[in-house]
């Protein structure tokens, strides 16, 4: 096992614990994960994932393990990442800090935190010729959040192109109501709106319980031919 494949494992690790899965060294290179005391997966140094099907199902946790799987895919790129960027130097600044991007005098550094703390973002605005950094964003293990603040702050992705979290979980809400009234138009309309779900869930996890607090109206899990996840 190299070092990226340690830090790879060790961020996936202290990412899963704080999303509240239990997680423990199998052996040199694996983890394994567990949810509820059930046993959900094994996920290896190369991003790897072997579980029981059965048991998963038995006992509910798909969601779980799509959650499992979204983090390890995301860990991987993001320290892959790391390791190729170069360092970020500027004034004041001291410890492992790489810069990811950089576009219009802002970055998106990657900083690789002692203490098992894991990786934390931040984007800031070059100042001074680009000697130093002002006004810093900071994520704490959120990757997407600190990519999504890059990009419109640098001017990429104008701002009001973008939806919030609770914004897209009132279009999905919406959205299942059209589709669970039959108000569908024509079937070329349902696919566009079974799609328009599936990005969702995929976007925002839990979007589902994010649309019952926010419409105080419980949806159902499952919809005639469609799983909700």
């Amino acid at each position: 096992m190299n070092d990226l494949q340690k830090k790879y494992l060790d961020e996936t690790g202290h990412r899963l614990r704080r999303k509240g899965f239990t997680v423990l060294p199998k052996n040199e290179g694996v983890l394994q994960v567990e949810m509820a005391g059930v046993l959900l997966c094994h996920v290896n140094m190369r991003r790897g994932m072997c579980y029981n099907a059965d048991l998963v199902q038995r006992n509910g946790l798909e969601d779980a393990l799509d959650q499992v799987r979204s983090i390890a895919v995301e860990t991987q790129a993001y320290m892959r990442q790391m390791a190729a960027a170069p360092p970020l130097l500027a004034e004041g600044l001291s410890g492992n800090y790489r810069l990811l991007a950089e576009f219009n005098h802002i970055i998106l550094a990657g900083h690789e935190r002692d203490g098992g703390y894991g990786v934390e973002f931040i984007t800031w605005e070059r100042i001074r010729n680009g000697t130093a950094l002002w006004q810093g964003h900071y994520y704490d293990n959120d990757f997407g959040a600190a990519k999504q603040d890059f990009a419109t702050r640098s001017g990429l992705v104008p701002v009001n192109t973008l939806f919030t979290k609770e914004q897209l979980a009132v279009i999905y809400d919406a959205v299942q109501n059209m589709t669970a009234l039959d108000l569908v138009s024509n079937p070329e309309q349902g696919k566009l709106l079974e799609r328009i779900m599936e990005q969702l869930q995929e976007a925002v996890p839990q979007v589902i319980d994010l649309a019952n607090v926010l419409t105080q109206s419980p949806k159902p899990q499952r919809l005639e031919g469609m799983q909700q996840y």
